[in-house]
C-alpha cells in the first residue's frame, strides 16, 4: 500500500507551507478586492430571494418563506448572522469564510484516513482553501458553502466516530441540517447509513443507527411539520418535479446559452394558488412531455446536453465577471471590476480547473487507499449527482458538492507522483487498465470542460 507516512512521518517542509499560505491569502485578498472595489458586486438569481427573505424573517414577516420549494435553513442562516452582527454583507462574508477554513479541516482529517498520505491530506485542504471557483462561494448569497461544511461533516463523524453513540447523533443532526439547507443529500443517506453501521455486532450497529436516524428526525421534525400545515405534505422542500421540467426544457450546453427557467418559473407560480396544485399541474406536464417524445429522443439530448452544462469551465465567479454570461444578460456580477485583475483571476480559474479535471481521475485510479469501502460510497455519491442531474436541471453550481472528491483525487495524484519521484515500488506497480481508466476519464471531463465552443 502507497503510504507516504510509514514508516517515518514524512513532513511537508516549512518553505513549501509559507509559499501555500501566501497563496491562499493572494486568492481570498483578491477575490475580496474584486467584490468590493470599484463597487460592491451586484446581486444576482437567487440571491435576492435569500437576502429578501432573511430581512423579511428580521422583520417578523410571516411570508419570509416564499416557496416550498426551497428549504428555510439559509435564510434563517443569514438572518441570525444579520442580528448579531448588523446588516452589513461582510458579516455573513466573515462566517461563510470561516465555515470554508472548517470544511478544510474536515476534508484534511479525511483524506489522510483514507489514503494515510500526508501529501494528499495537504493538497486537498489546500484546494479547498484557494480554489477560486469555490472560495468566491463564500462572498455570495447562495447556500453551497454551509451545506459543503454539513456535508463533509457528516461523512466525517460516519467515517472517524461512527463506533460512539453521541457521535452518531451529532452525525444525525448535521445530516437534519444539510437536508433543511438543500434537499441532495436526502436519497444519499441510505447508502451513508449502510456504510457506517452495516457492521458486526449487529445489535449495537443497530442502536447506532437509530440513534443517527432520531437526532436527523428531531432536527428535521419542526420544519416538516410547518410544511405540512402549509402544503398537507410532510416533507422539508420539493422542488424535483419542477427541476425535472425544467431539465427536459432545456435547449443550451450552458447555464445562460437559452434561459428557460424565468419563463417557467413565472407559469409554475401563476398556474395555481396552492403548492400541490402547482406540483401536480408540473407534474402532468412532465407526464405529456414524456408521452409525446421518444425515450431515445430524451436521453439523446440530455446527453448533448446536461454534463456540458455541470462540467463546464465557466462558473458563477467566471460568468460574473466584465464579458461574462452573467454581466452581459442581467448586468449583474462584477459590473465594474479592474479589467486586469478580472482577466486573471478568469485565466487562474481556467488552468486549475482543468488541472484539478486532469489529476482527480488519475490519483482516484492510481492511488491504494487505506478504507476502500468508504472510497467506493465516495465514487456512489459522484455516480448519484451524474444520475439525478443527467434529468434534472443543472448549473454548474451544482457541482459544487462534488469537489471534495476531486481534490482528494488530485492530492492522491500528487503524493502518487511523489512516491514515484522517490522511488517507491508501490507507485511503479499500476495495472494497465486503471492507467487507461484515468486517461479516458480524464479526458472525458475536459472535453466536456473546454470543448462546447468546437460543438456545433
Amino acid at each position: 500500500m502507497l503510504v507516504d507516512e510509514e514508516p517515518g512521518p514524512r513532513r511537508i517542509p516549512r518553505r513549501a507551507l509559507v509559499a501555500v499560505g501566501a497563496a491562499v491569502a493572494l486568492v481570498h485578498a483578491t477575490l475580496w478586492w474584486l467584490y468590493y472595489r470599484p463597487v460592491p458586486k451586484a446581486l444576482w438569481g437567487d440571491e435576492f430571494s435569500y437576502w429578501r427573505s432573511a430581512k423579511a424573517l428580521l422583520a417578523g414577516d410571516p411570508g419570509w418563506w416564499p416557496d416550498p420549494l426551497w428549504p428555510p435553513l439559509y435564510p434563517r442562516l443569514l438572518a441570525g448572522i444579520m442580528e448579531i452582527g448588523g446588516p452589513a454583507l461582510v458579516w455573513i462574508q466573515i462566517v461563510q469564510t470561516c465555515l470554508l477554513a472548517a470544511t478544510a479541516v474536515l476534508l484534511h482529517d479525511l483524506v489522510r484516513r483514507l489514503t494515510g498520505s500526508r501529501i494528499a491530506a495537504a493538497v486537498a485542504a489546500l484546494l479547498t482553501l484557494g480554489f477560486p471557483p469555490l472560495v468566491a462561494y463564500a462572498h455570495y448569497l447562495w447556500p453551497e458553502i454551509p451545506h459543503l461544511f454539513l456535508l463533509l461533516a457528516v461523512v466525517w463523524v460516519l467515517v472517524a466516530r461512527a463506533e460512539r453513540t453521541v457521535w452518531c447523533g451529532v452525525a444525525g443532526v448535521a445530516a437534519g441540517l444539510a437536508l433543511l439547507t438543500k434537499s441532495l443529500l436526502g436519497p444519499f443517506l441510505p447508502v451513508l447509513m449502510v456504510a457506517a453501521f452495516a457492521r458486526r455486532p449487529a445489535g449495537r450497529s443497530l442502536g447506532r443507527a437509530l440513534v443517527f436516524a432520531a437526532a436527523l428526525a428531531l432536527t428535521v421534525a419542526p420544519t416538516v411539520l410547518e410544511q405540512h400545515r402549509r402544503t398537507g405534505r410532510l416533507m422539508i422542500a420539493d422542488s424535483s418535479a419542477f427541476n425535472l421540467w425544467v431539465g427536459l426544457n432545456d435547449r443550451s450546453r450552458t447555464d445562460f446559452g437559452v434561459d428557460v427557467v424565468t419563463g417557467l418559473f413565472r407559469d409554475y407560480q401563476a398556474s395555481a394558488g396552492s403548492f400541490a396544485e402547482r406540483d401536480r399541474i408540473v407534474r402532468e406536464q412532465i407526464h405529456g412531455y414524456l408521452e409525446t417524445h421518444s425515450w431515445a429522443s430524451v436521453v439523446r439530448s440530455h446527453l448533448g446536453r446536461q454534463y456540458f452544462r455541470l462540467f463546464d469551465k465557466d462558473c458563477y465567479l467566471t460568468d460574473q465577471l466584465p464579458a461574462g454570461a452573467a454581466v452581459e444578460r442581467y448586468s449583474a456580477g462584477y459590473l465594474r471590476a479592474d479589467p486586469a485583475v478580472a482577466g486573471a483571476v478568469r485565466l487562474s480559474s481556467y488552468l486549475l480547473y482543468g488541472l484539478l479535471l486532469a489529476l482527480a481521475p488519475l490519483g482516484i485510479a492510481l492511488w491504494r487507499f487505506r478504507d476502500r469501502r468508504w472510497m467506493r460510497v465516495l465514487l456512489l455519491f459522484v455516480l448519484y449527482n451524474l444520475a439525478i442531474f443527467f434529468w434534472l436541471h443543472v448549473k454548474s453550481r451544482y457541482r459544487i458538492q462534488l469537489l471534495p472528491v476531486a481534490f482528494l483525487g488530485a492530492g492522491c495524484a500528487v503524493a502518487w507522483l511523489d512516491a514515484r519521484l522517490r522511488g517507491d515500488p508501490e507507485a511503479a506497480g499500476v495495472a494497465r487498465w486503471r492507467w487507461l481508466a484515468a486517461i479516458v476519464t480524464a479526458g472525458l471531463l475536459e472535453l466536456l470542460a473546454f470543448a462546447r465552443p468546437l460543438l456545433p
